[in-house]
């Protein structure tokens, strides 16, 4: 009887161990978004201007791209597009870089719904992805 409370009582442990192990990694992001706006339309014109976005790469890695998953409404629609900037994106350099995102939408104000990286390729060719995004 005293056998086959450790063989259980071991069995328990076994699988407590395994599935904290499993359990999904919650990384934080590498890129810190510090503001991200539509640009206003040029003159004569009702399209938006492109995306400026700022941002800052955290870590000690070299970044070649990052992509952003960027929200923005007006008045007929509600969107939701991913970009990427390319380059070579040095850690703790804030970035500000205006992008071609949303310059064939009519113009509703600056505001974006959302700006999120949802993915960093590295100088070194690896990548993070986002565990989840909106």
């Amino acid at each position: 009887m005293h056998y086959i409370a450790r063989f259980v009582g071991g069995g328990l442990l076994g699988v407590a161990m395994a599935t904290g192990s499993m359990a999904p990694v919650q990384a934080a992001a590498p890129v810190l978004v510090k503001n991200c706006t539509v640009a206003k339309p040029k003159p004569f014109s009702h399209r938006a201007n492109g995306t400026d976005i700022t941002y800052v790469i955290y870590g000690n890695k070299t970044a070649s791209a990052v992509t952003f998953l960027v929200g923005y409404r007006n008045a007929l629609h509600n969107y939701a597009r991913r970009t990427t900037d390319v380059g070579s994106f040095s850690p703790g350099v804030t970035i500000s870089h205006r992008l071609s995102l949303y310059n064939d939408v009519t113009y509703a104000g600056s505001m974006t719904t959302m700006c999120v990286p949802v993915s960093v390729r590295w100088s070194d060719a690896t990548l993070w992805v986002a565990p989840s995004h909106p």
